[in-house]
């Protein structure tokens, strides 16, 4: 039997009863420029009610730093609309972006030990 959606990928059987164009407003690419495939979300603190259920989905899977990449592989999603969906969650305070190290604080002396060892070689 022939699918009725283009790719051979019948909606509903997958799962999704909403296009993927209509959850992203028909965007091609997140307005954040700097968003790119290894960039790591994190879930933040939000109401979280008035949300989709496909932005449910990324948001659960991001309880811990977790990459675009990883996100969309998870989620079976395009990278494209996983890209997308990240970015419109950024943009609305739901994801926090960067890298997990980078809420490190950074000891001086530590690097001031490798430092010196560096110049002594």
């Amino acid at each position: 039997m022939a699918s009725d959606a283009p790719g051979g990928r019948d909606e509903a059987v997958a799962g999704r009863f909403v296009p993927l164009y209509v959850l992203v407003n028909g965007r091609t690419s997140p307005q954040d420029s700097n968003l790119d495939l290894a960039t790591q979300v994190i879930a933040l603190p939000a109401d979280r009610r008035r949300l989709e259920s496909e932005y449910l989905n990324v948001l659960d899977r991001c309880g811990n730093w977790i990459s675009v990449a990883e996100l969309g592989a998870y989620l079976h999603l395009p990278l494209t609309v996983t890209k997308v969906m990240v970015g419109v969650l950024a943009e609305q305070g739901y994801l926090g972006m960067g890298a997990a190290a980078q809420q490190i604080v950074i000891d001086l002396r530590l690097l001031g030990s490798v430092l010196a060892g560096l110049e002594r070689l």
